[in-house]
């Protein structure tokens, strides 16, 4: 583990790394994620374009040790005019990089940039149950729970968790403040 990481935008040149990311995360945790390994199979030009989607309608973040990719955060925004003021991320570190301060960084530079999109009033997450671990860092991080999914995700024959649905405001609009003469 090592105390010294940059967090970046991510480029297209980042593509092959970020595959290679999400394959170990998947296989180091696959109880909290929602795709499993053999379900994973971008090629390169898709995760080319999945990188590039990020530049007009969110953010895309990485994680740098040693110039290698150990960790990603994902945000999108809706291109519809009515949902376009929020938005929802994921992110993921791996493992031998959990508990050093990578993942709130990320969320941390991903707030930080929100402040400066007037548009983006609102961030959202998904999280399972089970991931007590990332449910304690959205809390730290002022994320509150607006709901959740009952046994929305089925991990074995007999195994359910919920879809827990978390946020925060950002640039909320204030309320109109009026005065009563009299």
């Amino acid at each position: 583990m090592s105390n010294n990481y940059i967090i970046r935008r991510a480029a297209e040149s980042d593509a092959q790394q970020i595959i290679s990311h999400t394959k170990k995360v998947l296989k180091e945790n696959p109880d909290v994620m929602g795709i499993t390994l053999g379900e994973f199979n971008p090629s390169l030009d898709e995760e080319k374009e999945w990188i590039n989607s990020h530049n007009t309608q969110g953010l895309l973040l990485v994680a740098e040790v040693n110039r290698k990719i150990i960790g990603i955060l994902s945000f999108h925004s809706s291109p519809l005019k009515r949902l376009s003021h929020q938005g929802i991320f994921g992110m993921s570190v791996q493992e031998e990089f959990t508990n050093s301060g990578i993942g709130t960084s990320l969320i941390r530079e991903l707030l930080a940039w929100a402040k400066k999109e007037q548009r983006v009033e609102k961030i959202t997450l998904e999280v399972f149950s089970n991931n007590e671990r990332a449910i304690h860092l959205y809390k730290k991080l002022g994320f509150t729970e607006e709901g959740r999914f009952k046994k929305q995700v089925k991990l074995d024959a007999n195994e359910y968790v919920d879809d827990i649905v978390m946020s925060k405001f950002i640039n909320a609009p204030r309320a109109p403040v009026t005065s009563v003469m009299g």
